[in-house]
């Protein structure tokens, strides 16, 4: 069964997790009710739009499960930011990142997010439903502009020698191809098909998921579901876990048995406690060959940030 219908509701994965964030080491709000992010190793907040996406999905399914008119204000307040904060490029626009994360080369400052293309998109077309403003409107049709643009171009799409189009958590070249991103960045493409009939959304969506048809069977190492195509990351046990549930709900917008393959098998991985020590001492491995002495710095610099 396929979902079209234009009343979006909730998000498609449940957001609710994200209402913690104020209260721990890694984020907090601003002034205005912002969400601010600490970049990683770094005690340097920031204002990271795919975790202000996160953060109004979150408050939105609250409002709508509880109605109290609190989560509605947080809700708008990252929209509102959302809408703000894009930089228009004319025919299209992207919110820009002017810092660096870690284990990625990022050849280019600023940097585009797909998978914050996608969030934001999602986000800002349940404020439209809500309120009726059209900014809303305008800003997410904007936002989708990216995704019919290379990234040279400074959208976040990547067409391989094969002709299919990749849709880019971080936009940079080499490509990482980062699944999770790629999948969050169609559901924001859906979204807009879903609200406006757009023909050339639902056949970008298309596009995209036969790219995934075509090359899922590579994020699979035989016990565990990679991260990432570039290092070929095998995915932590959240990643592992939001992997299998964005394919459920391909399966269930799409209604290509493929994706439920793959969920079903994804699980089963997890069954076998020997399969999450094999993903994490492969991920170990490839730190060490990337960064070698440095990996253990990595690892207590980390630990220090979460602390902090």
């Amino acid at each position: 069964m396929t979902k079209s219908e234009k009343n979006l509701g909730k998000y498609y994965i449940e957001e609710k997790f994200s209402l913690s964030w104020p209260t721990t080491a890694i984020g907090k709000l601003d002034k205005n009710g912002t969400i601010l992010y600490k970049l990683p190793y770094t005690d340097k907040y920031v204002y990271y739009p795919v975790e202000v996406a996160h953060y109004a999905l979150g408050n939105i399914e609250m409002f709508l499960d509880t109605k109290d008119k609190k989560y509605k204000s947080a809700f708008l307040k990252q929209v509102n930011w959302l809408v703000e904060n894009i930089t228009d490029k004319g025919d299209f626009g992207v919110w820009e990142h002017h810092y660096i994360l870690p284990y990625y080369d990022f050849n280019r400052i600023p940097w585009v997010h797909g998978m914050g293309q996608g969030l934001a998109i999602s986000a800002l077309l349940r404020a439209y439903q809500l309120t009726d403003d059209k900014i809303y409107l305008e800003t997410a049709k904007k936002a989708y502009g990216a995704f019919e643009k290379d990234i040279e171009e400074d959208g976040v799409r990547y067409v391989d020698e094969h002709g299919d189009i990749w849709l880019e958590e971080y936009a940079i070249l080499p490509p990482p191809h980062i699944l999770n991103g790629f999948i969050f960045a169609l559901f924001g493409i859906y979204d807009l098909y879903r609200v406006t009939r757009s023909k050339k959304a639902l056949n970008l969506f298309d596009k995209g998921v036969k790219t995934l048809e075509k090359n899922l069977n590579l994020y699979d190492n035989g016990y565990w579901s990679l991260y990432n195509l570039i290092h070929r990351y095998p995915a932590t046990k959240n990643y592992h876990e939001l992997h299998i549930k964005q394919l459920k709900v391909l399966h269930e917008l799409t209604g290509k048995d493929i994706f439920n393959e793959y969920a079903e098998r994804w699980g089963k991985y997890m069954n076998k406690p020997m399969n999450r020590f094999r993903a994490s001492s492969r991920r170990m491995i490839i730190h060490w060959k990337r960064y070698g002495i440095k990996t253990l710095r990595i690892y207590l610099m980390r630990k220090k940030w979460l602390k902090e």
